[in-house]
């Protein structure tokens, strides 16, 4: 069910388009009634419109090179050394990776986007269109949008296993996202504040 949610929230982007006369705030509950979504409308008209303007700036910017790609992925992230890492460029879009081992337990999964030229502002859109002011729980999960560094961020997390997921943008053209195999929100954004990306 939760990857329904991404299309409820385009879907009500248009809608709210065509009508603003309607109540800003929205719940949407699961027939079982244990799953709950919720969303403020004009909040996520004003993040759309916004996105979009940040999408035509993007992709007026010139992509990285695969060795400026390089560099962004840190050499130890919450002490613990990179284990390896990617660079590609797919399809025009610039990803870097890194994987870091902290424990045998534990560990994070760094991707860094460069969201520059029209293929990077694709992903920036696709990546958080969905998720804007969004806000979902579950008995098993839960995600929702939290203030970052000034702006809107994603904070995803699996309930049972504290597996974790934040995203966020930084450097006005970077779409970060830190997967925490056994490590929670607080950790990723801690990882996220060292890391500095600018």
């Amino acid at each position: 069910m939760k990857y329904l949610y991404p299309l409820v929230v385009v879907f009500t982007i248009f809608f709210i388009a065509c009508n603003n006369n309607k109540k800003s705030e929205t719940e949407i509950v699961s027939e079982d009634g244990t799953e709950k979504v919720s969303f403020d409308l004009k909040e996520m008209q004003n993040a759309a419109e916004d996105m979009e303007k940040k999408k035509d700036e993007l992709s007026k910017l010139t992509p990285l090179s695969m060795d400026e790609l390089k560099a962004l992925i840190p050499e130890s992230l919450l002490g613990a050394p990179r284990t390896k890492y990617n660079v590609n460029s797919s399809m025009g879009a610039g990803l870097a990776s890194g994987e870091y081992k902290l424990s045998d337990s534990t560990k994070v999964s760094l991707n860094i986007y460069d969201c520059a030229g029209s293929a990077g502002a694709g992903i920036y859109s696709l990546q958080f269109l969905g998720m804007i002011n969004m806000q979902q729980e579950s008995d098993e999960e839960y995600t929702k949008t939290v203030e970052f560094n000034g702006s809107n961020a994603y904070e995803h997390c699996e309930k049972a296993t504290n597996d974790c997921t934040f995203t966020y943008f930084a450097g006005g053209r970077y779409l970060v996202t830190l997967d925490g195999d056994h490590v929670g929100a607080d950790a990723l954004k801690q990882a996220a504040r060292a890391m500095n990306i600018k």
